[in-house]
């Protein structure tokens, strides 16, 4: 299977928010609350505080911003358009979790 440039920009779009959530993880942990670890805010905070899990996946999307930015200056038109595909995606589910 040849990967054209929008399937790249879709799987990073997919897969950045997941570093986004462990960048704002580390930040939590570290700045706000720093008697607790990282396996406090995935599985105790996100996973078992149903309230918090839309908010946190909205500021993990923050991540795609670089990477739309960093294809649309080497410019790869069709990954960009990858990225937004990801981030529609992404936004149902936080529609669906708000629900």
């Amino acid at each position: 299977m040849a990967w054209s440039d929008r399937t790249v920009g879709l799987v990073s779009g997919l897969l950045a928010p997941a570093v986004g959530f462990l960048a704002y993880g580390l930040i939590y942990v570290n700045v706000i609350r720093p008697h607790n670890d990282l396996g406090w805010f995935v599985h105790d905070l996100f996973l078992g505080t149903r309230r918090y899990q839309a908010p946190v996946l909205s500021l993990s999307l923050l991540a795609d911003v670089p990477l739309f930015f960093w294809f649309d200056r080497t410019g790869r038109v069709e990954a960009m358009r990858g990225v937004l595909m990801a981030l529609f995606i992404h936004g149902a589910v936080i529609v669906a979790l708000w629900i």
